[in-house]
């Protein structure tokens, strides 16, 4: 209701000039907000972001709108998004005006621009936001409250390194083992578990190849997800293990980056793709998640049942006992506090010495290649279009 509000208000407005049409005052607002209040910024560098402000009606006069920073208002926009955005620090960034002018005859003022300066003072991983409010304006001209908030994402684009399979035709030559999780009494009996990681594939099994399994993390016929099966297509996703299988509902390439995640909830186990869900079964009345089974080496990255090895490349790879949401998994893709509540074990795979990736939340769960490890360098992470 409040956009359709804000829709109609306008119309009134640019028609007549401001005179308080259809009983509704003249107001201000952000422009853009009758869309999102949330601008996105995605920094490989210093950058910049215009921002503007609207009114209803074509002004007869200039008027001068004032914008400030609002950093107390970052803890309701979390709460309401289940976000954990940090205050943008001062220090990183500029604003080129905090007082836009809506020209006489005109019903919107020149940008002002948010500039980021430096990414020094930024966090690896950090999603930051800055709020910006409508303070007052120089006619007394009201402010659409539902609009008077433009908050502004920053978020980090990383160059990293991810573990590169290497390949043999359609097959990897290389992945991981977890010799501590292994009989671990701390796995065996898990009733929630979300399991995740961004995963590339330069190959697809063949479709001559029976069951063509490509497997990207988990521990096989107990929580695993792979492309392919008996079952599916050869470029779909499958959660498979403890009697069941959900396949995705999209079939995917080769050639980008995805982030995948299996979640089981007890009572639903749900595939997401980039923090959409891909498909959902009923998990209730089944055994609870097994991840220190011993069969065929135990719990894997890249490989299960000795050769079904992905092509492709892997990072970011966790395991949580909880049940991550979406929005954690749209926002934490390239990284997370490895100290984070619930969280098992986070292997990022940006590089290391020897043949072990280290488990960074100190639970000892380190991976050990098979192989040599070969890296994927200058990996964009997120990838922007």
């Amino acid at each position: 209701m409040k956009r359709a509000y804000l829709y109609l208000l306008v119309a009134a407005g640019l028609l007549t000039g401001c005179k308080n049409t259809l009983q509704y005052a003249d107001v201000v607002y952000f422009t853009g907000n009758e869309n999102s209040p949330v601008s996105s910024m995605y920094l490989d560098g210093p950058s910049s972001i215009g921002v503007s402000v609207t009114a209803s009606c074509r002004v007869e006069s200039d008027v001068t709108v004032s914008i400030m920073v609002d950093d107390g208002a970052l803890d309701s926009f979390n709460a309401s998004r289940g976000t954990s955005y940090k205050i943008l620090p001062a220090s990183s960034y500029s604003i080129s005006s905090t007082s836009p002018v809506i020209k006489g005859g005109s019903n919107v003022s020149a940008p002002v621009f948010l500039s980021i300066d430096s990414l020094d003072d930024l966090e690896e991983g950090t999603l930051y936001c800055l709020p910006l409010k409508i303070s007052s304006t120089s006619n007394g001209m009201g402010i659409l409250e539902a609009s008077q908030y433009k908050y502004v994402t920053i978020n980090q684009i990383i160059t990293t390194k991810a573990f590169d399979t290497g390949a043999s035709s359609y097959r990897g030559t290389n992945y991981f083992n977890v010799p501590s999780m292994v009989l671990n009494e701390n796995l065996r009996d898990l009733g929630v578990c979300t399991m995740e990681c961004r995963v590339y594939m330069n190959a697809f099994y063949p479709a001559s190849h029976n069951p063509g399994i490509a497997t990207v993390i988990g521990q096989e016929e107990r929580f695993l997800i792979r492309f392919g099966d008996i079952s599916c297509d050869n470029d779909q996703i499958q959660i498979a293990g403890r009697g069941a299988s959900l396949t995705s509902k999209s079939h995917f390439t080769t050639g980008r980056w995805y982030h995948v995640a299996a979640v089981d909830n007890g009572s639903f186990i749900t595939l997401y793709v980039d923090g959409e869900v891909e498909g959902q079964i009923s998990s209730s009345g089944k055994s609870a998640i097994d991840l220190g089974w011993d069969w065929e080496g135990g719990f894997a990255i890249c490989n299960s049942c000795g050769n079904r090895i992905m092509n492709g490349y892997v990072s970011e790879a966790r395991i949580w006992q909880r049940e991550l949401s979406p929005v954690e998994m749209k926002n934490n893709q390239c990284y997370v506090d490895p100290a984070s509540e619930g969280l098992i074990a986070y292997w990022r795979f940006n590089g290391s010495e020897g043949n072990v990736v280290p488990d960074l939340t100190g639970h000892g769960y380190d991976a050990v290649a098979a192989n040599p490890i070969t890296w994927k360098e200058n990996v964009k992470c997120p990838e922007v279009n």
